[in-house]
Parts: C-alpha cells; structure tokens; sequence
C-alpha cells in the first residue's frame, strides 16, 4: 500500500531500501551417547506400561502413531534448553491445535529418533529438507509425506494455514488469526487488482489526479480492513495498524492539497514518514497473518 501510495506519489528518481538479516539456523552436529550399562532389576514389574516402538514402518514411532490417527501432523523439531526452540514448538503445537492437526515434538539431538527421521526425509524434494536443522516445523500428510518445511520460528498462525493446506479437518473458529488474515489478504489483494488497473498518466499536469485515484483506492482498502472483526486479543494490534495506513493515506491526500495550491512540501521529510508509518503497519499485517498485505 505505501510503495504505491508513497513512492509513486513522490515520482522520486531513487528510494532506498534495506533488508532483514535472515535467520541464522544452526546445524545439527551427530551426538554419540555413551551410555552405562545395566542390570535388570531383580524385582522389576512383570506388568510394565507398554511403550511406543522407537521406529515404526521407517519413521519415528510417535510420528507413525500420530498419522495413523490423523490426516496431518505438525512435526516440531527442537534441541532441549534452546530457549528459541522451545518457544518455536509451542507455538508449532498451538498451530496444530488451530487447525485440528496432530502434534508430535522430536528431539534431534536423540539419535533414535534422529536416525529414522533422517531416513524418512532422504526423499525430501530439496537438500534443506533432508536436513534436520533445529527449531523447525515439518508438516506430514498420512501414511508418511512431507508436506511443507519451515526453518526458524515459524508462527502458530502460519503453522495452522498450512495444516489447514495440507488437509486438516478442522477449520479454525470464526474469529482466529486465521479467519482474519484470509479475509485481510482477499481485500489486500484486491487493492494490487485495483491498482493495476488505473491507467498511469499521460502528462505531468494529469499526475496529482492519478494520484488522488491511488489514494481513492488505498482509502477504500483501509476502510474495508477496519471493517473486519479483529481476531480475539489481537484488536490493539489491528487498530494500531489501520491507523497507520490510514494516517499513510491522510499524508498522502494531504500532500496533493499542498501541492495543488502552490506550495513545495519537503518531499524528503514525506517519504521518509511514509517509510515509517509503512514498516511500522505491515510488521504488525505479517506478525498477523496479512501477508498480502504487508510482504
């Protein structure tokens, strides 16, 4: 919304940009246990809990438990006392939950379940896939294929909608993250839509009236966003960010006035305004879930 609402207003030869430095994503190093070997108790229960085999039909037990009994599974991978990877399986578990998906945590750093997983992976599509990097988030489709794989914190939202993808059966509840980013994304990208579709000008003096159609249409795009009902303990974060773009537009608007009547705003100072308000609005629209909107 701001790069047409902004940049394009300005007509400016050069914009600046920068970008984020990508998630460094650690390695998982092979770890020999060395374990003490022992006695059997001599009194041991005759009548201990049954427990998961460690592998079962080529994966790792849990895993082919959890895809017997549903279509998907989110699949967390974590190293203990990472706290990021800690952080990254609750919030893969919580997507799960979102979407009606399985949910099974595995520690790499464990060969016996490294070592079936690996294997399990060794038709993975690319070589990142194959490789079992921690935090990840591995989204399996029943009898026993990888769906998609995110590397790094992925958030529960994200996690949910490719659950949700990859066939989940339940929907999430009206009112999620979820519902509210789909319904954001539809109208953001009707926006892209309805942009492209105004004819660009044919002279300098047609240019403040393009302009004013640009920020007809991103007005109407903040509008129909303010529209929505913001998800459950989200509604701060969607009024901060309606504000922003709407106070995107309002600058906008009121920077064709200035110009329309004679006068020679600091084009400068605007733009770099506008790149605040912009990052500030779309940080909070992917935190969301609105990627059309924000990406």
């Amino acid at each position: 919304m701001l790069a047409l609402g902004g940049g394009l207003l300005l007509l400016s030869r050069g914009q600046s940009s920068s970008s984020a430095a990508a998630p460094v994503i650690k390695p998982l190093h092979p770890v020999k246990h060395h374990l003490r070997s022992q006695k059997p108790a001599k009194h041991a229960s005759k009548k201990a809990k049954a427990r998961t085999p460690v592998v079962i039909d080529g994966m790792p037990g849990t895993l082919a438990v959890a895809l017997r009994a549903r279509p998907v599974v989110v699949v967390a991978l974590y190293a203990p006392g990472a706290a990021v990877d800690l952080a990254a399986r609750d919030e893969a578990q919580q997507g799960a939950a979102l979407a009606g998906a399985g949910f099974v945590a595995l520690d790499v750093s464990d060969n016996k379940v490294a070592a079936p997983l690996t294997a399990l992976l060794t038709g993975a599509a690319t070589a990142a896939d194959r490789v079992l990097d921690d935090p990840a988030v591995l989204v399996f489709q029943a009898p026993k294929t990888l769906f998609v794989r995110f590397n790094g914190f992925t958030d529960r939202d994200t996690v949910a909608q490719a659950a949700e993808n990859a066939g989940a059966v339940k929907l999430t509840t009206v009112g999620s993250t979820v519902a509210w980013a789909s319904q954001a994304n539809m109208i953001c990208n009707k926006l892209k839509t309805d942009l492209l579709s105004l004819p660009l000008p044919s002279s300098g003096s047609s240019a403040l009236d393009w302009v004013d159609k640009i920020d007809g249409v991103l007005q109407n795009t903040v509008q129909s966003l303010r529209a929505l009902k913001a998800p459950t303990g989200h509604e701060a974060q969607v009024r901060q960010m309606v504000a922003l773009y709407a106070a995107a537009v309002s600058g906008s608007q009121a920077l064709v006035a200035a110009v329309r009547a004679g006068q020679s705003p600091d084009l400068a100072a605007f733009q770099q305004k506008m790149t605040s308000l912009g990052a500030r609005a779309d940080a909070i629209a992917v935190d969301l879930g609105a990627t059309a909107c924000g990406a």
